[in-house]
Parts: C-alpha cells; structure tokens; sequence
C-alpha cells in the first residue's frame, strides 16, 4: 500500500439487475419509493436498506414479524463479509457470500407468501 493509493479488497454486485431478477419481493419490501438516482442497488445494499426498514418499522407489522429472523441474519453475515474483507481473507468472505445469498433466498420465500405481497 501507497501512501496515497489504497489497495482494498471489497463486494460489490456486478450487475444490479441480478438483485432484483433473484429477489423481487425483498427488492419491493426494501425499496418500494423511488431511489436517489445513482445510488448502487446491489447485494449489501439491499441487505443494508431491509435492516434500515425494519429497524425504523418501515416494514408492515406482520411481514416484519416473519422477516426479522432471517433479514438480521443477512445482515450479520453481511457484516462478518467484510470483516473478512477488512482482514484480508477473501477465502472465506467468498464462503460468506454463498450464505448471505441463500439467507436472502430464505427471506425471499417469506416475503413471496400471498398474504404479503
């Protein structure tokens, strides 16, 4: 590392379209209003937004009583990502992707249930 150039080992989703293709009830729940324009719309991203939502009770009560569980769960492993981001241990950051994504599958399967759309 430089001392000014930065070398970092970071996630991002490479193509934002997949976000909303593999979850779309959870892409509705986190961001049903219009977004600032130029404002990523990836993985982290929306794991970051569906926390913000229910935390701030943004969610509808019901569905957010069923969701809590798994949308804290997404965002822990979120967390421990980049922990292993910031440690430098992409292996197992990479091994913590795998378990977000299906962690969103999960929430994905509650926020599709009938009575919440």
């Amino acid at each position: 590392m430089g001392n000014v150039l930065q070398i970092r080992v970071m996630a991002r989703t490479y193509d934002e379209a997949e976000v909303e293709k593999n979850w779309p009830y959870l892409v509705k729940t986190a961001w049903e209003e219009p977004q600032p324009g130029g404002r990523l719309r990836g993985v982290v991203e929306l794991v970051e937004d569906l926390k913000d939502r229910l935390e701030l009770g943004m969610i509808p009560k019901e569905k957010a009583e069923a969701m809590a569980e798994s949308i804290r769960k997404a965002y822990d492993l979120k967390l421990r990502m980049e922990k292993a981001l910031g440690d430098w241990k992409a292996s197992e950051a990479n091994t913590i992707s795998y378990d977000l994504e299906d962690e969103l599958n999960e929430a994905e399967k509650i926020a599709s249930k009938r009575k919440f759309r």
